[in-house]
């Protein structure tokens, strides 16, 4: 009578034994790995081939302040991962960063890098600076000048990037010139002053194009189109200094 007892009492034994190796196993494995260093540092850069704007020595050197801080032969659980990719990000090198370690023991780094569509001159003793797709703004490379349509103007003074609502219309339009085969290759350059009035400039003819507020953008270049392929076909160039489309339903050409 009392042997299922016994077994039952050797059951819960085995059980025990079983959970107290588990946890050694756990407390061992911590520490091995507590202890495991950094084996090297592997950097990804998305769409490499396709862009020359930032390089893994770029990426390396912020990760590492310059050597200063290398990475390799650092105790692993002592990396900080996320502190590492806020110091990718705030350098203005990538749009997306995450950092990991592998099975083979090194630090991982994956970097989005931005993709400019627009160069903003500035013309206050500042740097120049890109846009991208986004509204974001982010640091001109030493490596590599992109070719893009150029922005310029007293609006960009303070304006810290094209994100917010207030600025959609405005992003979409800058956008849209790019996307597109003709404005893309005649409009190189968009001024924009404090009020947020625009002037373009054309790569062919002489000519200032009052565009005024980016409303209606799609109207007002369907217009533009129209001076292109019905009267300037019968007029010189040269006859023209300005070309209006701030009116509705008219260009003004002086």
């Amino acid at each position: 009578m009392k042997f299922p007892k016994i077994k039952k009492s050797i059951g819960y034994g085995v059980l025990g034994l079983v959970g107290v190796l588990g946890v050694i196993l756990i407390i061992s494995a911590t520490q091995k790995n507590s202890s495991k260093r950094c084996k090297g540092l592997q950097i990804n850069i998305a769409n490499n081939t396709e862009q020359y704007l930032v390089t893994k020595d770029d990426i390396e050197k912020t990760i590492t302040r310059f050597g200063n801080e290398p990475v390799e032969g650092k105790i692993i659980e002592n990396i900080d991962l996320s502190k590492i990719e806020k110091r990718v990000l705030e350098s203005g090198y990538a749009k997306k960063c995450e950092a990991y370690t592998n099975l083979q023991g090194q630090l991982v780094v994956d970097i989005e890098p931005y993709k400019p569509i627009a160069r903003v001159l500035d013309g206050y003793n500042h740097e120049d600076y890109y846009l991208d797709e986004d509204g974001e703004f982010f640091p001109t490379s030493k490596h590599f000048s992109q070719t893009v349509m150029i922005l310029n103007g007293d609006f960009f003074r303070k304006t810290k990037n094209l994100k917010s609502e207030k600025n959609k219309e405005l992003l979409e339009f800058i956008k849209y010139l790019t996307e597109d085969e003709f404005w893309e290759a005649q409009i190189t350059q968009v001024n924009i002053n404090a009020n947020r009035e625009i002037n373009l400039i054309p790569l062919l003819g002489q000519q200032i194009i009052e565009f005024g507020k980016v409303n209606k953008y799609q109207s007002k270049l369907n217009k533009l189109m129209v001076f292109y392929e019905k009267i300037l076909p019968e007029k010189e160039w040269s006859q023209f200094s300005k070309i209006s489309l701030k009116y509705d339903s008219q260009i003004v050409c002086n």
